[in-house]
């Protein structure tokens, strides 16, 4: 190892003990975690790939040959056509979507890896994982862009009909897996360094891998593959639901209209307290075993903390809420939530579960891609979004929890969320990627002038603020990169000064 890379290691390994230390002393505790680009060598790590020798421009996607550091995803369709885009309705009803030519919403499709540790890869090199899944394009927003994100359930080959768990990219065997495309994201990297994030603070949080995709042979560019959330081994583990059972383990989320026969008829729902066109949704048990018991279980046991929540006199010293929702987890989610500035906060993408063994917990977290000022209108940096957004509204009446909020963000800014530590990691995978981001740019980078994008795919200046596209949408990853940095820091600097400020809910003339 050359000297500037010892000095860089050891510099990094004295961050992540100062770190570790940090939070050791404040009582936080930090998650193991995997970090493929600390785990992966990079591009200079590898050195000459020895089967392409050093002339190879790696910078593109050149006669169908990459060479990558990175591993590869090859999905295969055999010229079917992918569902799952969104047909555009004429009034403010749900778009329909597209199906595949014989009217299914998925198709089966091989997939492959290359994803041998510590080589080059090539689409042409043997595989590390094979398999056959379905596939659909995925997504609320990110439907629309040009750049698609895709679901792929891993199937069994000799009967598509039937799941199977299988590994993907180095990842647990899992049944489901998204694969994010960033598009509107033009640092690439929200998606995997939130979750990552999150994933050192909260109990589970999906894995996430950057890899390269080759879709029919045609490269796509570079996608983050996620693990979707589901409940089963080595992901959300709860208590297995059984045929008949009067209690049952659940998994619901507040989304942007549900599937109707999915949808539970919860109190914040029928009162209006939910976002518009937001609805509570039925994950687990699963489709096959939701019967009208089991929603009729769930939807009362969910309505019985709400209601609680709502009808209870917030503050008043009494622990019953305390009693049923797992606090520790709402502390967490707030605090990642408000520090990400995460607009889709009970309106989308917001779990909660309960084993029925114990407390009502909120998440896990999904769907960063709207973090940090990425939403479709700039989100504001110095402003508390959430305090007042869904359950938060309640749970900020009780001074318990308000200090509470207040002593483990202090932690975590010491810590994990200090500026140091969020520059750094933005700094590693940025360097990390290398001229991954450039392939991706052959292909998309058409995306840094807004006025080639629709309307649902680039960031829009808010009404009467005198600002024009150009001003509100990123021309270079570069400048996507700097300004979600800045954001960031500053957003930090904000909360520092006005994190005590919560505590003005929980004065008695707020109650």
């Amino acid at each position: 190892m050359r000297r500037p890379e010892v000095i860089m290691a050891v510099t990094a390994v004295a961050v992540l003990a100062l770190s570790f230390t940090l939070q050791l002393v404040e009582g936080t505790e930090v998650k193991e975690r995997y970090h493929q680009h600390r785990e992966w060598p990079s591009e200079e790590d590898l050195g000459i790939c020895p089967v392409c020798g050093s002339d190879q421009d790696r910078t593109s996607f050149k006669e169908g040959h990459l060479c990558t550091h990175l591993p590869i995803l090859c999905i295969e369709t055999d010229g079917q056509k992918i569902p799952g885009t969104p047909i555009e309705a004429s009034d403010d009803t749900a778009p329909g979507y597209e199906t595949a030519e014989d009217g299914s919403t998925e198709i089966v499709v091989h997939y492959s890896t290359r994803a041998e540790k510590g080589v080059w890869h090539h689409p042409e090199d043997p595989a590390t994982e094979t398999g056959d899944a379905k596939l659909r394009i995925r997504g609320n927003s990110s439907r629309w862009f040009s750049k698609h994100s895709y679901l792929l359930r891993m199937v069994d080959g000799q009967n598509p009909e039937m799941d199977c768990l299988a590994p993907l990219l180095g990842m647990d065997p899992g049944s489901e897996w998204a694969l994010h495309g960033p598009f509107l994201d033009k640092t690439m990297l929200r998606n995997y360094m939130c979750m990552n994030l999150a994933g050192q603070i909260m109990s589970w949080t999906p894995e996430v891998r950057f890899c390269e995709l080759v879709l029919d042979g045609e490269y796509q560019g570079l996608y983050v593959a996620m693990e979707m959330i589901r409940v089963e081994p080595g992901r959300l583990e709860l208590t297995k639901y059984r045929q008949g059972d009067l209690m049952c383990s659940w998994l619901v989320r507040v989304e942007h209209r549900p599937q109707p026969y999915k949808t539970l008829d919860n109190f914040t729902a029928y009162t209006l307290r939910l976002e518009r066109n937001s609805n509570l949704e039925l994950l687990y048990p699963g489709t096959q075993n939701q019967t009208e018991a089991v929603k009729e279980y769930v939807t009362e046991d969910f309505n019985s903390v709400e209601q609680m929540l709502y009808g209870q006199k917030m503050g008043d010293e009494s622990d019953a809420w305390k009693n049923v929702i797992n606090m520790d987890s709402m502390v967490d989610y707030y605090i990642l939530e408000e520090f990400l500035a995460v607009n889709d906060t009970f309106s989308a993408s917001t779990y909660f579960y309960r084993d029925r063994r114990g407390k009502v917990c909120i998440g896990p977290v999904w769907d960063f891609n709207n973090a940090l000022d990425n939403f479709f209108t700039p989100m504001p940096k110095e402003e508390l979004i959430l305090s007042q957004r869904g359950w938060f509204a309640q749970l900020m009446k009780d001074e318990e929890f308000v200090r509470a909020v207040i002593r483990r963000y202090h932690a975590l800014r010491r810590g994990i969320l200090s500026d140091e530590a969020l520059k750094q990691y933005v700094a590693e995978v940025d360097a990390w990627l290398g001229t991954s981001l450039q392939r991706d740019d052959r292909v998309w980078g058409y995306a840094y002038d807004p006025k080639q994008l629709s309307s649902h795919e680039c960031r829009r200046p808010e009404q009467g603020s005198g600002l024009t596209l150009e001003d509100v949408n990123w021309s270079s990853h570069e400048e996507a990169v700097e300004w979600m940095t800045g954001f960031m820091e500053g957003r930090g600097q904000f909360m520092d000064a006005y994190i005590e400020s919560l505590l003005q809910y929980c004065h008695p003339s707020k109650r």
